[in-house]
């Protein structure tokens, strides 16, 4: 009847006989695989439970390691590391009252002003550059007298929030650097109207204006910082080709560059971009969909920055992959730190190196670490850049105060010792005594630059274009 009602059923109906037929016990070849598939599978769980509680202690020790020495490990921990400042002393209250009142010219006049070459020793200026130039400063006039009265404050706490971490805010930056530029540009004014003493004073207050941003522990600022100060250099320059100062100048002088040269804000810098950037490592549910949000057409939607809570989703957080990502963003970021604390030519080595991490981030698939460690491998050779630009600068001022001494320009710089330096300083790239030869008119002081070849201190002219295939040095000359 059972086999009468299956023959039907599979004719008629057609309905799979499985349900109806007797169940084979599986071989015992079915039973050994499926059992060695069961211990494969737990085996690689027990390896998952075991790599992930490493991964998890680690990154833990690391954390204990930063808080251990005192720093921030987030946005929110960032803004309490820094220092308040009391409002009577604080320079950034009343400079940002100077900033609100500058003024840029049109956008048909302004290359006339920005050009990012103006202020090169080489660039000359045309009779319309100059008034152009004078009408800008005119203009902003008085905000340059505001700033000059805020920098008699001791200390500089601009506003900011670092818990939006590499969304912060800050905007006084652009009117620092648009002031800074004002004041570079009026120092060559006066430096042509041979004004020796207002031209100190205007060098005094860019130092003064990038000395503002000390305390600021963010990588940008410390870029715009050293902007600051190799448009100081430049100021100075331009000065030394057309007058000589009296002796206490070039000491008031000497001392702004030599304080200049012994502040190093780059280790302070890395530690707060590492605070900042470690929450974007663990991103909520939340903070994600804020990211990933467009409209009907696909295009990403603007919104509002949001703080970062640093609460990852569960499920990203178990899974370990942003979490081993962070672990190597955390191992980078303490070697950057230990070399960015060096002094040249020993900190350089880490260019190289850095370029190998990005090279493993890539290849490991460390996603983010790939995204944001790229921004921080030339950070250290612009801060030598700008350490060999200020200690140029020094030694110029040496050679000025020996020529005004003695009559006559030192044969070498090992003539200025003691008297006018402590010792030679070195070349910021290759760690040799900076190079140094008289002209038929004047002298130039020169480092080998980022590449170590030395040119002889062959300046970069000032109609340089990138399809220039020669190599230059980091110059100062005065052809005087």
């Amino acid at each position: 009847m059972k086999t009468k009602l299956s023959e039907w059923l599979k004719k008629e109906i057609k309905i799979p006989l499985w349900p109806l037929q007797k169940r084979r016990s599986p071989s015992p070849w079915t039973r050994r695989i499926f059992k060695a598939i069961n211990v494969l599978l737990l085996l690689l769980l027990v390896c998952f439970v075991g790599w992930r509680v490493n991964l998890y202690c680690e990154i833990n020790r690391r954390f204990d390691a930063i808080r251990v020495a005192n720093l921030p490990a987030s946005g929110q921990e960032l803004n309490h590391w820094r220092q308040p400042v009391p409002d009577a002393e604080n320079s950034a209250l009343v400079l940002t009252q100077a900033f609100a009142l500058l003024h840029k010219f049109p956008t048909d006049r302004t290359d006339g002003v920005s050009e990012s070459m103006l202020l090169e020793q080489s660039r000359q200026w045309s009779a319309n550059t100059r008034k152009l130039v004078v009408e800008y400063i005119a203009t902003n006039a008085p905000a340059l007298e505001i700033a000059h009265d805020a920098i008699q404050r001791p200390r500089c706490h601009y506003a900011a929030d670092y818990s939006y971490g590499p969304l912060t805010e800050l905007p006084h930056l652009d009117g620092l650097k648009h002031l800074a530029r004002i004041v570079a540009l009026r120092a060559v004014i006066e430096a042509e109207e041979e004004h020796p003493n207002v031209w100190a004073e205007d060098i005094g207050l860019e130092f003064r204006l990038a000395a503002t941003l000390n305390e600021e522990p963010v990588l940008i600022s410390c870029l715009v910082h050293d902007s600051i100060l190799r448009m100081a250099v430049q100021s100075a320059e331009r000065g030394f080709n057309l007058f000589s100062p009296d002796g206490p100048t070039y000491e008031k002088l000497d001392a702004m560059f030599a304080t200049a040269d012994s502040t190093n804000l780059l280790p302070a810098a890395l530690i707060g971009e590492r605070a900042m950037l470690i929450p974007v490592f663990r991103l909520s549910r939340v903070e994600i969909q804020h990211f990933g949000k467009t409209d009907e057409d696909g295009v990403s939607i603007k919104e509002k920055p949001q703080r970062f809570s640093g609460k990852p989703m569960t499920f990203l957080w178990l899974t370990g992959g942003f979490e081993r990502d962070l672990n190597f963003f955390l191992q980078v970021m303490e070697t950057n730190i230990a070399y960015a604390a060096l002094p040249p030519p020993a900190s350089l080595a880490f260019t190289n190196f850095s370029e190998q991490l990005i090279d493993v981030a890539q290849r490991r698939y460390y996603i983010l670490s790939s995204l944001l460690l790229p921004s921080y491998a030339n950070v250290i050779v612009k801060q030598a850049t700008t350490d060999a630009n200020v200690r140029l600068a020094r030694i110029a001022l040496a050679v000025e105060r020996f020529r005004l001494a003695s009559g006559i320009l030192p044969e070498n710089l090992n003539e200025l010792v003691p008297q006018f330096l402590s010792a030679v300083p070195v070349d910021p790239f290759d760690g040799q005594p900076l190079r140094y030869h008289r002209l038929a008119r004047g002298f130039v002081i020169y480092s080998v630059g980022r590449d170590c070849h030395d040119d002889g201190g062959r300046q970069k002219p000032a109609d340089w274009k990138s399809t220039d295939r020669n190599t230059y040095d980091i110059t100062f000359t005065v052809e005087r």
